[in-house]
């Protein structure tokens, strides 16, 4: 006999809570609301009603997919980021509050009208595209080196009608045509060390994408590439925007500091962790 969708909530409650999930009964709500088609509120209001056979068991799925720690936003397919929502599976990296923080840096530079903004390393496209929505007369290119990822981030441009244009290539070596035009270079690249990388959560260390989060031994291997690689694209004054991994500012800086950007500052996020590098050519 199918059973209630309270006591399918109930037990998605219980399930989540065992394997070591923090907001237990949020997420089952969630889950709920996406295999019913509603929302929270619509999930509350039917508690009396049977779930349907084929809802039960696409929750069936998503719980065996939550309990081996598979993040909630592959499951739902997507989150909200900068007011925006992206899609996201298991080709991009789920972007993170505090690179909105990122986003906001760019967006206070007081960029000229029509100005031109780099987004290296895009994945998603969250950066890039949140700063179009934000800034619909500037130029904003995209570059990222997986083509899995570029499919994402192109899809998400679609879904939202924003003139983005996103280019494959390894922010090492972006188009020679970008040299002098660009007013910021934007990046989150990855950080996390080889050391760090064994002891995130699971969610993180078994799902999302390897190469999107760790560089190589130090965590400062992609800053090494990505630093020089952008200096010469920069107009006179242009501003260079980093994310920074929450030991890196240090080692970052001195990078920035050799490849000659001026002005350097270090910017704390919300929590006080320093996560924004900003420097200027």
């Amino acid at each position: 006999m199918t059973e209630a969708v309270s006591a399918a909530l109930e037990e998605a409650v219980a399930r989540l809570a065992a394997a070591g999930i923090e907001r237990p009964r949020d997420e089952a709500l969630r889950l709920l609301a996406l295999v019913l088609g509603t929302d929270r509120g619509g999930v509350l209001s039917r508690r009396p009603d049977p779930l349907p056979g084929a809802a039960e068991a696409r929750l069936a799925s998503f719980l065996r997919r939550r309990e081996a720690r598979e993040p909630l936003q592959y499951l739902t397919g997507e989150t909200e980021f900068h007011g925006l929502v992206l899609a996201v599976d298991r080709r991009v990296l789920i972007p993170r509050p505090e690179t909105e923080e990122v986003v906001d840096a760019v967006l206070g530079l007081g960029l000229p009208r029509g100005g031109t903004v780099a987004d290296l390393g895009t994945g998603s496209g969250c950066i890039a595209l949140a700063v179009k929505a934000a800034r619909p007369d500037l130029t904003v290119l995209a570059l990222e080196r997986s083509e899995d990822a570029l499919a994402v981030a192109r899809a998400n441009g679609r879904r939202h009608g924003l003139d983005v244009t996103f280019v494959q290539g390894d922010f090492a070596h972006p188009p020679p045509a970008w040299v002098g035009r660009l007013h910021t270079v934007v990046a989150n690249p990855p950080y996390v060390t080889e050391a760090e990388w064994e002891g995130l959560a699971p969610e993180v260390r078994d799902h999302e994408p390897r190469g999107a989060l760790v560089p190589g031994e130090s965590g400062l291997e992609a800053y090494r590439a990505l630093i020089p690689a952008a200096f010469p694209l920069l107009v006179p004054g242009g501003a260079l925007v980093l994310e920074l991994g929450w030991r890196s500012a240090e080692g970052v800086r001195a990078l920035a500091e050799a490849g000659g950007y001026l002005g350097l500052e270090v910017r704390t996020d919300v929590r006080g962790v320093p996560r924004i590098l900003v420097g200027r050519t």
